[in-house]
């Protein structure tokens, strides 16, 4: 397990790699990673728009109501989480989604920085937001098997399904 060995307002020090929150001089950081994050996924039929993806960034920087980090160790920045609150349609509660959750592959201690990445969103949605809890998936199909297993390490237990029609 990931613990953080130090922190300092907005920084969290694990070892082998930081985790911080993005701000305008390191935006273009996390907009790689979801440029790449597209490139591998089952998404890329639609066209990924650079411009268009800093623009919403910087939206949700703006709105409380999201969480995001960027992950950096001795390969630079290499993962990062983006995810959200909302309210239930039928509840005044909130749930939580991950929208976004990418470590680079090759990345010294990959697990381990995805892991610290979903631990810190879930700590926010749960904690701090009042999240009921926290939903997320792996829609990219980049390496299921891996994927579901972080999951489930982290304690997250599989309900539902997804179906998508059109878009391929």
């Amino acid at each position: 397990m990931s613990e953080v060995i130090a922190r300092e307002p907005g920084v969290n020090r694990y070892d082998g790699f930081t985790t911080v929150p993005v701000d305008d001089s390191n935006i273009a950081h996390i907009v790689r990673l979801a440029e790449e994050l597209h490139g591998l996924g089952t998404l890329k039929t639609v066209q990924f728009d650079w411009n268009h993806c800093l623009a919403t960034m910087r939206r949700v920087l703006s709105n409380p109501m999201f969480f995001t980090r960027l992950a950096h160790s001795s390969v630079g920045y290499c993962g990062a989480v983006v995810g959200h609150v909302d309210m239930f349609f039928f509840s005044p509660k909130f749930f939580a989604t991950e929208n976004a959750w990418y470590v680079r592959d090759g990345t010294p201690f990959r697990a381990k920085i995805a892991m610290a990445l979903m631990r810190e969103f879930v700590h926010w949605a749960m904690d701090e937001k009042g999240a009921d809890h926290v939903q997320g998936g792996d829609i990219a199909n980049i390496n299921t098997m891996g994927v579901d297993a972080l999951y489930r390490r982290l304690g997250f237990e599989r309900y539902g399904v997804i179906y998508r029609y059109g878009g391929v």
